[in-house]
């Protein structure tokens, strides 16, 4: 016998009711027994049985069918089968006509049926061969002849066929071959009850962002008894959005295909095609029950992109001398020449006739050139570029003009993608690139205070990482695990290294990720209430070198020591030689020169110093002075960030002003921070703004958000710990660290002594009063002593020194505020002030009471210069004055704007008198006098108290413009 080549045929009939219930097979065409079906017959031996010929049925009851012809096969020597072999129906060397019928299936109890058939082809080659239905007896309904090659599936498959009012269902095959080991194999052959579905056309055509539209159709697979709601979302609604939301089908309709239209959405981004997926699902609780199990069913909408790359020119080096900018050991004017261009999108983009020119001409033309996602190319005048990352190339000659410029990126249609427009900020000595890195403006390459180098191609500026670090740009939100996030459109795995740029939406880790890396440049951001495992960097650029910086470090488990002190350039003292610049705030004692020479055992206060050779952990939440040599980096690298809430213990002692900092790698509130510490710390912060303290307040200042790694003072009013809480950690748009913002009503009153300036700050607040006003009024820093400073004292005084007052926004004119100076003799001081937002008719004055003079300080250049002969150091001389010019005089001046206080138990102090003769009497509460002076003001006058019993007295105070009564207690 031949060796059989057989198609198997697998034909599944599935049926269902229009009512709540699971799908259920009719019929099931029984192929369980071998040998089943005609006879084998030969040409010789046993030809076959003249036409018309049938046998059967076989099968189990209700599962039966029969084999039959109506034409006499031919046959030839060898065995000629249509039979059941091995759990199929087989038909094998055949050479004729062959039918497969099914008994008769009763439906009279159904409404619809599904047939389903799959077969194989096995050599078959008459292409003949076609599945039929027959009604109650009648006609057959039929396929076409379905053609088919060796191998072939040939499928048929007809779902909720109407058999309502029909009593029996009668499904087969036909099919007629030559012979010749050729034939098909079918393997199964149900009926089953139709299940409750949904069935989608495929989309017309692809979508568009220039609002081109596709449609595609829904229907239901089975009769619903009542409506049936279909929900229709789009999986991505920038790309493609889908109407109508919901479509309703009834008993009625169920069967009619409903249209849905998509509509291509313009994101200006050069994202690439898009295939956005639609999904339709039943609305469960206001369709049939019979629904309710039904899957969700989907389709693909492809949106095709109109948008032209967003690639950047980032760097631009023009005509150098004395830099070797392509690497290749050679310092050559116009090969280290170089236009960098930086791809922004998440796609790559192919540069194929894509050209770069200047003002001059067309300088380079790119040939199969593609530039990655989030990548880089880099175009050198000439030479041979070496250590490039990304993409690098020569033009042969750019001949870029150092004095201006304009470099302009086409794409092969002469359509321009970037230009840039330069001038003399282009010179020999360095490139001009973008900072901030990709959004920025252009400035010399020296002037990134992170990067200070001469040029970086192929490198971020900021950061000088290769464009090939995977890159946090934050194009969609603030999520981590976005892909669209990130430079290549991934989000980072295990493996990877990656970077945090300064962008408008800074990344939140808020489940747990694992990085190989992560490097997060000056002024980003990263908040993580997860886990974020890694070797993780944060970086601080300090514009100012040689300059005091107060910091704490945002990253877990860095320490300091000579190899951090290296890797960050800081520098060693010119005193105390085994002193580094990294220091902290000791208030328990204040150290002294213990040796008298000020050299190797110099006075350091209340300042502890790293020494040579030593290694300690920086404490979380703990401030440090830290100073760097030049402008550049402070990194600081650990194990990961802190994702929940930290500690730091205060202390109190020789005096109780602690130096903390924000732990966080993102912002806190220093009003919320007050808020949770109030029980533990005064209510004034105090930063340091690199030459001097600026006082802050919890409530005039509750909004100023404190920097990632910012340090400051607070006063502990208890030793117990500070709490920095992590639901308080946010990004924000603009870095505050070492800066501060006016946003109110005020006056900033500056003193300047050469380059060195000191300034008061006077504020304007409804409900705040003259007097003292917690949260409102802050004094200067205590805890460090003054050559050089400038403060006022309350208009109702305490005899504090304040930096910071605030005053009600109403009466300006009869608020005389008193100015305190501390100055070595013989020292030039020049006044000035800033004035934002006060009244059109209010005008800035310092008075000195000492020249009798009044001075306008609000006008643009205005000054005051004065110069004493002795040390200054309180309040009396100088008061600053909010008037209309044309009510101010000497004489004028309020008996309301003296303050009278006492200093201790034996002195009293009268401040804001004009220069004069006064005299001043003090009663007991009976009404005893017990004190009587006269004496020649000079703006601050003390008056030596006898001896006097504890209690409440009355100063009464004559001067030459009027009297005044003041009530004051001693102790």
């Amino acid at each position: 016998m031949k060796k059989k080549n057989s198609l198997k045929i697998a034909l599944t009939l599935v049926f269902a009711f229009s009512i709540s219930t699971l799908s259920a097979q009719i019929y099931n065409a029984d192929f369980s027994n071998d040998g089943d079906g005609f006879a084998d017959h030969t040409s010789d031996l046993s030809p076959p049985v003249d036409a018309p010929a049938s046998v059967g049925p076989f099968g189990s009851f209700g599962n039966q069918w029969s084999l039959s012809y109506t034409t006499t096969p031919s046959s030839d020597t060898s065995a000629n089968s249509f039979k059941v072999d091995g759990g199929a129906l087989v038909s094998d060397d055949w050479g004729g006509q062959g039918i497969f019928q099914s008994q008769n299936i009763d439906v009279s109890a159904i409404t619809s049926v599904d047939i389903s058939a799959l077969s194989v082809n096995s050599g078959a080659n008459e292409n003949k061969f076609k599945y039929f239905y027959i009604l109650d007896g009648g006609a057959r309904v039929e396929t076409a002849d379905i053609p088919s090659a060796d191998g072939d599936n040939v499928n048929y498959s007809i779902l909720n066929l109407d058999v309502s009012g029909v009593n029996t269902l009668v499904v087969g095959f036909e099919f007629s071959e030559n012979g010749g080991s050729q034939g098909y194999t079918t393997s199964s052959f149900t009926v089953t009850l139709p299940t409750p579905g949904i069935t989608l056309s495929t989309a017309s055509n692809n979508t568009k962002e220039d609002t081109t539209t596709a449609t595609f159709t829904a229907v239901l697979n089975l009769e619903p008894t009542t409506d049936v709601v279909l929900n229709i979302t789009s999986g991505d609604t920038g790309e493609v959005t889908v109407s109508p939301a919901t479509l309703t089908f009834t008993n009625a309709n169920w069967n009619t295909p409903q249209t849905i239209t998509a509509t291509g959405v313009d994101d200006a981004l050069a994202d690439g095609n898009v295939d956005v997926t639609i999904t339709v699902a039943v609305d469960d609780a206001s369709s049939d029950n019979a629904y309710a199990p039904v899957a969700d069913v989907t389709t693909i909408v492809t949106n095709e992109d109109d948008d032209l790359p967003n690639i950047i020119i980032n760097e631009i080096l023009a005509d150098p001398t004395g830099i070797d900018a392509n690497g290749d050991g050679t310092i050559d004017t116009g090969d280290d020449e170089f236009v960098e261009l930086v791809n922004l999108d998440i796609t790559s983009h192919d540069l194929t006739g894509y050209t770069i020119s200047d003002a001059g001409s067309v300088r380079y033309t790119f040939g199969a050139i593609t530039i990655p996602a989030g990548g880089s190319v880099v175009i050198f005048g000439d030479g041979t570029p070496t250590g490039i990352s990304g993409f690098a190339d020569t033009a042969g000659t750019l001949s870029l003009n150092n004095g201006g410029d304009t470099v302009t990126l086409a794409n092969s249609g002469a359509t321009t993608i970037a230009t840039y427009t330069y001038g003399s900020e282009a010179n020999s000595a360095e490139s001009i690139g973008r900072n901030d890195d990709l959004t920025g403006t252009f400035v010399k390459h020296s002037t990134i205070s992170s990067n200070p180098v001469t040029a970086s191609p192929g490198r971020y500026n900021s950061s000088n990482l290769p464009f090939s670090t995977l890159t946090w740009t934050g194009a969609t939100d603030n999520s981590w695990t976005t892909g669209s996030n990130w430079s290549t459109g991934t989000a980072p795995t295990a493996s990877d290294d990656v970077q945090i740029l300064k962008t408008s939406n800074q990344p939140t880790v808020s489940t747990a990720v694992t990085v190989n890396s992560a490097t997060i440049n000056s002024g980003a951001t990263l908040i993580s209430t997860g886990t974020l495992s890694g070797t993780v960097t944060y970086n601080r650029a300090l514009t100012n070198g040689s300059q005091w910086y107060y910091m704490s470090s945002p990253v877990i488990d860095e320490n300091y020591n000579n190899t951090w002190v290296t890797n960050n350039a800081i520098p060693s003292s010119t005193q105390d030689v085994d002193n580094r610049g990294i220091s902290w705030y000791d208030n328990s004692s204040s150290d002294t020169d213990s040796d008298g020479a000020s050299t190797a055992d110099s006075a350091t206060g209340f300042w502890r110093y790293m020494e040579e050779g030593t290694s300690s952990p920086f404490a979380v939440g703990r401030g440090y002075g830290i100073i760097r040599s030049g402008a550049g980096n402070i990194s600081f690298t650990g194990t990961g960030i802190y994702n929940s809430d930290q500690t730091f213990l205060l202390t109190q002692g020789v005096n109780n002003f602690n130096l903390i900092g924000n732990p966080f790698t993102a912002f806190i509130t220093l009003g919320t921070f007050y808020t949770t510490n109030s029980a533990n710390i005064d209510t004034d912060f105090y930063f340091w703004n690199g030459s001097s303290y600026t006082t802050k307040t919890s409530s005039a200042d509750s909004a100023y958000e404190i920097a990632p790694g910012q340090g400051f003072f607070v006063e502990a009013t208890s030793a117990a710990n500070v709490t920095f809480e992590i639901a308080d950690a946010s990004h924000q748009s603009s870095d505050t660290f070492q800066k501060s913002t006016n946003t109110r009503p005020e006056i900033i009153l500056t003193a300047s002594q050469g380059n060195n300036e000191r300034f008061a700050r006077i504020l304007y607040i409804d409900n705040t009063t003259k007097g003292y006003d917690a949260g409102y009024d802050g004094k200067l820093f205590g805890g460090v002593s003054y050559s050089f400073s400038l403060y006022s004292d309350l208009v109702e005084s305490d005899g504090k020194k304040y930096q910071l007052q605030s005053l009600p926004n109403s009466n300006h004119e009869n608020m005389v505020i008193p100015i305190g100076l501390i100055v070595d003799a013989n020292k030039e001081i020049s006044f000035s002030a800033e004035a934002l937002n006060l009244p059109a008719d209010i005008n800035v004055y310092l008075e000195d009471r000492l020249t009798n003079t009044f001075t306008r300080l609000d006008e643009v250049n205005s000054t005051y210069k004065v110069t004493s002969d002795v040390a200054l150091d309180g309040i009396g001389r100088f008061y600053l004055h909010t008037k209309n010019s044309s009510a101010l005089s000497v004489d004028s001046l309020n008996m309301d704007n003296i303050s009278i206080y006492k200093t201790t138990n034996s002195n009293l102090r009268i401040v804001g008198i004009s220069q004069g003769k006064a005299s001043i009497k003090l009663y007991s509460i009976l009404g005893k006098q017990v004190l009587e002076n006269s004496f020649t003001s000079n703006g601050v006058q003390d008056i030596t108290l006898p001896a006097l019993s504890p209690g409440i007295y009355i100063v009464q105070l004559e001067t030459e413009t009027g009297s005044l009564n003041k009530k004051i207690t001693l102790e």
